[in-house]
């Protein structure tokens, strides 16, 4: 009896570990490929950060990475990489915060 409470407390720590993980890694990235549907991304990397109609956006705060997928009739058509190395000064990487900056900027047309 006390060695099958051992096993569920140990396998329900484990369930609770997996579940925890963070699956946007760069390992994960570069298991994506050119042609690979894109629920298998989903799959793979978890929900994106922000979904646009031609790309998923997939951000890690701290440390700094973030990952750009490209789609092309719900295919990855192209993909790109980038953490603080690679930024160099871009505003994203170097916020005390870790927070993204966003801004919105309104276009007025008068005729």
């Amino acid at each position: 009896m006390k060695r099958s409470a051992i096993v569920i407390l140990a396998l329900t720590m484990l369930a609770v570990t997996v579940a925890g993980c963070n699956k946007f890694t760069r390992a994960r990235y570069e298991t994506i490929y050119v042609g690979q549907p894109a629920d298998i991304v989903e799959k793979t990397l978890g929900k994106p950060y922000a979904k646009f109609s031609d790309s998923w956006s997939y951000i890690n705060k701290k440390p700094f990475y973030k990952a750009v997928i490209k789609f092309e009739n719900g295919r990855v058509s192209d993909k790109a990489w980038y953490d603080e190395r690679e930024m160099g000064d871009h505003p994203d990487s170097k916020l005390p915060s870790g927070e993204l900056k966003t801004e919105r900027r309104t276009t007025i047309v008068v005729e």
